[in-house]
């Protein structure tokens, strides 16, 4: 029992990464790049598949094992990794992790952007980027953390859903390119960008 549920607990850890990793690296305030990770999307649906076959058979031999303990059979103590309460644990700590990409956004703190210094008049521009890789609402959060700290940008919005990024910024202080470089930066890779 201790191995399977220790082997559910570590897929269920593996298949939350291409989310945790960005979350990481917006509380530590890192542009930390998510490029290695993003090919562990791809490869979710089986670590989920191995973390509830792993949890469900380490559960079948808790219960099978409990039969041997009612006849009698067995004599051997068992320590406490051994129980249906540690299993409890690692079940809730594995489905915490499975379903973390639905309440990442939680965790983030939306401060209010602040515009390091108003734009002048004809030099405001938007930019509509459209970004490839990113997976969940953690990715949506690091890439804006990282635009956001360009000189000369007043606004970002960022959907994982579309898969792009819309900004606001003076064209005197910033450009495009470094729009670009800042999302790279994050690990995920622009495909296109356009003004508006």
């Amino acid at each position: 029992m201790k191995t399977t549920g220790l082997i559910g607990l570590f897929t269920a850890f593996a298949s939350s990464l291409c989310c945790t990793i960005p979350l990481l690296a917006v509380i530590l305030g890192t542009s930390g790049s998510a490029s290695g990770l993003v090919w562990l999307e791809s490869v979710r649906p089986y670590s989920i598949a191995l973390t509830i076959g792993a949890l469900g058979w380490a559960w079948y031999e808790q219960f099978k094992s409990n039969k041997m303990k009612d006849c009698a059979c067995d004599t051997n103590k068992s320590f406490f990794w051994q129980t249906r309460g540690f299993l409890a644990i690692v079940t809730g700590i594995a489905l915490l992790l499975l379903t973390f990409p639905s309440y990442s956004k939680l965790l983030y703190q939306e401060n209010g952007q602040q515009v390091l210094q108003p734009a002048q008049q004809g030099t405001q521009k938007v930019a509509y980027v459209t970004i490839k890789g990113m997976t969940c609402e953690s990715c949506e959060h690091h890439v804006k953390k990282e635009v956001a700290k360009l000189k000369g940008v007043s606004q970002v919005d960022v959907s994982y859903s579309k898969g792009a990024a819309t900004v606001k910024f003076d064209s005197k202080k910033t450009s495009i390119a470094d729009i670009k470089k800042a999302v790279d930066a994050t690990g995920y890779k622009v495909t296109a960008t356009k003004t508006l």
